[in-house]
């Protein structure tokens, strides 16, 4: 049986799909990536995590293809791209704090993004950190990060033969003075106009009429539609 596998942020995970909770299973059962697993009848793997960073996103993907994919089984790999100006930091090993997230992922990991609210970190260090994110999150080097992460698991993806969609969620990759000749070997096939701001999910939605969130999520309908957008998508690719 063919598995969906979902890595991105909260669009990805689901947050706010039901207009009242950032995190509940019926948000993780009903995003755009386990409604289309429910319409195939595939199995369903949401590697999301709220607030996860393109970094997260990058890491994420090589720590299921070394870990968790299985040799002779049949997958399809969504990667949903996220905000610009986010990343990750990590509690030390040693210390007694951690994230708490419903996402399958290491709790030691904080993401990190320009405009959150230091309340979320749980260490006096990582509440400082955040009134100096906008000198770490600098534009330039994080679209010219975006464009190698993305490029990277094309390359790693296509050899181990491994089906996958790419597109973005809330924002476009843009060009900068360092990434023109990445951006210009990236798979516009497999990854939707990567650079277009009408094609990420949620100006997608919002063109179409959907409405957002205060938090600027999207809610069912929307994520009942971009499955469908998908779906045809992977059917164009003859993944099934």
């Amino acid at each position: 049986m063919t598995s969906i596998v979902a890595i991105g942020c909260s669009h990805t995970y689901g947050t706010m799909l039901d207009g009242k909770q950032s995190s509940s299973l019926f948000n993780l059962n009903n995003n755009y990536a386990a409604l289309l697993a429910k319409k195939n009848n595939f199995k369903i793997q949401n590697l999301a995590m709220p607030g996860g960073s393109n970094e997260y996103i990058w890491r994420n993907t090589i720590d299921w293809l070394t870990r968790m994919k299985k040799k002779d089984e049949d997958y399809i790999v969504l990667i949903g791209w996220t905000s610009l100006l986010r990343t990750e930091l990590r509690y030390a090993e040693d210390s007694e704090y951690y994230h708490p997230t419903m996402a399958k992922s290491d709790p030691k990991y904080f993401p990190l993004s320009i405009g959150q609210e230091p309340e979320i970190a749980s260490s006096k260090e990582f509440k400082r950190i955040h009134s100096i994110t906008p000198i770490i999150l600098e534009e330039t080097k994080e679209f010219d990060m975006w464009a190698t992460y993305a490029w990277h698991l094309q390359r790693i993806l296509d050899r181990q033969k491994v089906k996958y969609l790419m597109f973005n969620t809330c924002q476009e990759l843009q060009k900068t003075q360092n990434n023109q000749a990445i951006l210009e070997k990236l798979d516009k096939q497999k990854y939707i106009e990567p650079m277009s701001f009408g094609k990420s999910f949620l100006n997608w939605a919002l063109a179409r009429g959907f409405e957002k969130t205060e938090c600027w999520h999207l809610k069912l309908d929307a994520h009942i539609a971009w499955k469908d957008f998908i779906d045809n998508k992977c059917k164009e690719l003859d993944y099934y």
